[in-house]
């Protein structure tokens, strides 16, 4: 029974030291950080302008007649293009685009 008693009371002095530096946590966060910036925000029309440039800078595209909206990052795809490669593309360039949040490709192959 003796070598019980201090081992209770070294374990109760350790628990007691091991609580009391649990105080304030946001004290003990350094100077340097601070909360990251929230995610960055795209307008609509810069999400509609650099798909359209993004389209009309590619050879394999020139001369198509497709209709682009754009809504809450929400793009919407429309009119008829000639072959799979330049839907491909289109999707492509689309999705490249940062603020895009998703794509209703409504554009029909002749």
């Amino acid at each position: 029974m003796k070598i019980r008693y201090p081992f209770m009371a070294l374990a109760s002095l350790l628990s007691v030291l091991a609580l009391a530096g649990c105080g304030n946590y946001a004290e003990k966060t350094h100077p340097s950080w601070v909360a990251p910036t929230p995610g960055a925000v795209y307008d609509d029309s810069t999400v509609f302008a650099r798909i359209t440039q993004a389209v009309q800078a590619d050879p394999a595209l020139r001369g198509i007649n497709i209709e682009i909206k754009v809504t809450d990052g929400l793009v919407t795809l429309s009119g008829t293009i000639g072959n799979e490669d330049q839907m491909t593309r289109i999707n492509m360039h689309t999705w490249m685009v940062d603020g895009v949040k998703k794509v209703d490709n409504q554009i029909k192959i002749k």
